[in-house]
């Protein structure tokens, strides 16, 4: 090989390696500015950064570093400086002229901004997406009126407004302009009425914010008159109900329904959603008009077992029977059951016309679960659930009917029964994972009242942890409770016999057990969690002077008692929903923060604190 020829490989070579070596050698100093920017060690940044700036003017990335460490130190004019020396290069960069302006912004000469932004926009006057680099470097210095102004003028220009109309809206929202945020979503959605998911969506962000719904509304209704156009009536008739303003929203919803003809569609939405949130007049007004307006209407059948369960909500509510739901144990027994008797006409009523049908079987499924937990006829309850898990082994209501048979004969003290109605429901082919969990649960309580502690031990382990079900903390209790105390059988099953006895709803004698056992020194797992039963059964019985002093003698014992946390949280609800004392409430949620950090029960104190709070009826 020629010797020359060896020198330049050689030479190139050289050159290439001392270059990579170079470059190399730049970027670790680039990457150790950064670790000093990010460090906020704005100097030490600076320094490096003009250094390979300096290297190599060009590269983008040591220029934009370096613009930003000059914005930072609030170097204005060492700001501008660079970016006018790179616009030499290339005058018409538009995010260089828009970086510009944002720097003379900061700078406190507005003027000057706005100007070099104007002019970026003449230089381009049909370029849609020009307007919007320049906008969003306004809105990045905060300057929103001028971004408004540039974003009105590209949407005035553009044959694109709506996706400006937006840009605009979310900036007048982020400024509570609601008025005008809602006048950009209003023609944006009259002129495409495909958009009304898009305007809710963006409604949805602040609309529970202070005067957003108020001044929304006002808008609507205006674009919704001189507009025949029914998605403004849609709009609005979300608007009212999230304003919980339901009877203008069942007004709206007959409106809607007269301008579709859809044979009662959105009213039954509309009705669903009112039972859901507790409106039953309107909901059951709007069930109403269904059938009765459109019987032939595919909304008909689920319009009527709408309307009767509106009717056994509205019972519910009457008897105060969520207001029972806080207690751990309680007879659910309505005080006043003719309430119930309308209802279950209703239901029977549907049984007859939909005879055969999944409909009759909803409708049995619910008398069932009224004559059971509301009335405690548990006979009248057990004909009407047989019925329906002979209806059907695939029907959504056969497994929860076989579980509340089993409850049946646990109540009547049959527990062998009570089992093979569980094993039904393992069975069954729609049975769930959750439903799984819980026939484990039942099937352990079963064996520990039957005293097999060990074979409700096995079963316990089965039961997968999962919080958001309402059987976990009482399925690790249980746990607890057996392993130990499994070698004191005696007193376990004294425990049980009264488990058993609180659960058939005999909270008196299942007390006086509990009780005994809460004063035995010599016992200690057992003993603790009797003496919270205990509470619980006083409580149950609706003794509530006895049920606070039983708990706060829990809760003083702190660490001695590891349910004292229960004991406080149960304390605080008593004075909650019981007693009706906010005040006393609010300090025992808190006394649980602060003397039970790891508490299980944290987050539901949080939640009740903050619910006793933002009610005005509390007066705190």
């Amino acid at each position: 090989m020629n010797y020359k020829v060896v020198i330049f490989i050689f030479f190139v070579f050289g050159f290439i390696s001392a270059l990579r070596a170079q470059t190399g050698d730049i970027y670790n100093r680039f990457r150790l500015g950064q670790s000093y920017e990010q460090a906020g060690d704005y100097q030490k940044a600076r320094s490096i950064y003009e250094d390979i700036y300096r290297q190599q003017p060009d590269n983008p990335q040591f220029f934009e570093a370096l613009n930003r460490i000059y914005v930072q130190l609030k170097e204005y004019d060492a700001s501008i400086g660079i970016i006018e020396h790179r616009l030499k290069a290339v005058p018409q960069d538009i995010n260089l002229l828009g970086m510009l302006g944002a720097t003379y912004y900061l700078k406190g000469n507005e003027p000057k901004a706005y100007e070099i932004w104007d002019d970026a926009l003449k230089a381009f006057p049909d370029k849609p997406m020009v307007y919007r680099v320049i906008a969003n470097y306004a809105i990045e210095r905060r300057a929103f009126d001028k971004a408004v102004e540039i974003l009105q003028k590209a949407k005035d220009q553009s044959n694109d407004s709506f996706s400006f109309s937006l840009d605009i809206a979310n900036i007048y929202a982020m400024l509570m302009k609601y008025k005008e945020a809602a006048e950009e979503l209003a023609m944006i959605l009259a002129k495409d009425p495909t958009q009304l998911s898009l305007v809710q969506s963006r409604l949805s962000a602040y609309i529970n914010k202070p005067d957003a719904q108020q001044q929304t509304i006002q808008i609507m209704e205006q674009w919704a008159k001189k507009n025949d156009n029914v998605n403004f009536y849609l709009l609005l008739g979300w608007l009212y109900m999230e304003g919980d303003n339901y009877q203008k929203a069942y007004d709206t919803y007959l409106k809607i329904d007269e301008m579709t003809k859809s044979t009662g569609s959105e009213l039954y939405n509309f009705a669903e959603r009112a039972l859901k949130d507790g409106h039953f007049e309107e909901a059951s007004g709007a069930y109403k008009k269904i059938f009765t307006s459109y019987p032939n209407s595919p909304f008909s059948p689920g319009a009527k077992i709408g309307y009767a369960k509106t009717l056994e909500s509205a019972a519910d509510k009457r008897n105060n029977i969520e207001a029972l739901n806080w207690k751990p144990y309680s007879s659910g027994k309505a005080e006043n059951t003719n309430d119930y008797l309308d209802v279950i006409k209703a239901y029977e009523d549907l049984i007859k016309q939909y005879d055969g049908l999944e409909i009759a079987n909803e409708a049995t499924f619910r008398i069932g679960i009224i004559k059971l937990d509301r009335l405690n006829d548990s006979k009248g309850a057990e004909e009407a659930l047989k019925k329906v898990v002979d209806y059907s082994r695939i029907s959504p209501f056969t497994v929860p009917a076989f579980s509340k048979l089993a409850e049946i004969s646990i109540i009547r003290g049959d527990l062998a029964r009570a089992l093979d109605y569980l094993d039904n429901t393992l069975e069954n082919p729609r049975v769930s994972s959750s439903d799984k969990n819980l026939v484990s649960f039942m099937k352990a309580k079963i064996q520990f009242w039957n005293g097999n502690f060990s074979g409700a031990n096995e079963l316990l382990e089965t039961v997968e942890t999962n919080f958001n079900e309402n059987y976990t903390n009482d399925a690790i209790e249980l746990s607890l409770l057996i392993n130990t105390t499994k070698s004191d059988s005696l007193s376990l099953s004294q425990f049980a016999e009264a488990d058993l006895m609180a659960f058939q709803k005999k909270f008196a004698a299942a007390a006086d057990i509990y009780s005994k056992l809460s004063k035995n020194e010599n016992l200690l797992t057992i003993r603790d969690l009797s003496a919270l039963r205990y509470a619980e059964m006083i409580l149950a019985l609706n003794d509530l002077p006895n049920t606070v002093n039983l708990l706060t003698e829990i809760s003083n014992q702190s660490e001695k008692n590891i349910y004292a946390d229960k004991a406080v949280l149960l304390l605080a609800e008593v004075y909650q929903f019981g007693l009706k004392d906010a005040a006393k409430a609010i300090d025992s949620y808190e006394k649980l923060l602060a003397k039970f950090p790891n508490s299980l029960y944290l987050d539901e104190a949080r939640e009740n604190i903050n619910e006793l709070k933002n009610n005005p009826s509390n007066n705190l």
